[in-house]
């Protein structure tokens, strides 16, 4: 279990929302956020979906309006992930292996930012969303699963994970414990 191995303050979302499309971008390009991380199983779309909606193509667009580059980032593979990017025109990294190094350390070589401080990453999961970019220093926003059903045999596994964490945060961090579960409702 990766908590074991991590300490309970490297799961702490810089901020929840209950979706993609609440988030106040502008205020995080205003705060000096340039580069857009985006998963896309259960962050954009469910599992059971292949294609962006009409909904994500037009947050795709006013994102790009504002100023950000985007990057998709999923540990889905090759053909699904490239499939997604493509009806969005939008460079990606699959097979990220979130939350270890290799989807990161690649993001960050292709898009050499200033510091990591530009980044803002967007997933669903504690597990591989908010450590992952927590661990090189990237804030993430943390958004309720779009629809958990269709979710895979090691999302679910990874789910049960992130209950023990929830645990923990409702003993040492009750805000942050009642932030997220406020959007799970």
């Amino acid at each position: 279990m990766l908590q074991l191995f991590y300490p309970l303050s490297k799961f702490i979302p810089y901020d929840c929302y209950q979706d993609v499309f609440s988030i106040n971008y502008n205020k995080l390009y205003e705060d000096g956020k340039r580069i857009i991380l985006l998963d896309i199983d259960n962050t954009l779309i469910p599992y059971d979906v292949i294609l962006p909606t009409p909904e994500i193509k037009a947050l795709v667009s006013e994102l790009e309006n504002i100023g950000f580059k985007i990057i998709l980032i999923s540990n889905n593979n090759y053909k699904r992930v490239s499939v997604f990017a493509e009806a969005l025109g939008l460079p990606f990294v699959s097979n990220a292996l979130k939350p270890f190094g290799r989807g990161y350390r690649k993001i960050i070589k292709m898009v050499k930012p200033k510091s990591n401080q530009e980044i803002i990453a967007v997933g669903d999961q504690l597990m591989t969303d908010v450590l992952g970019g927590n661990r090189f220093g990237i804030d993430v926003i943390l958004v309720r699963p779009v629809k958990k059903k269709s979710e895979i045999w090691y999302t679910k596994l990874n789910r049960l994970n992130e209950r023990q964490v929830l645990n923990g945060f409702k003993r040492r961090y009750p805000d942050v414990y009642q932030k997220i579960e406020g959007i799970t409702k």
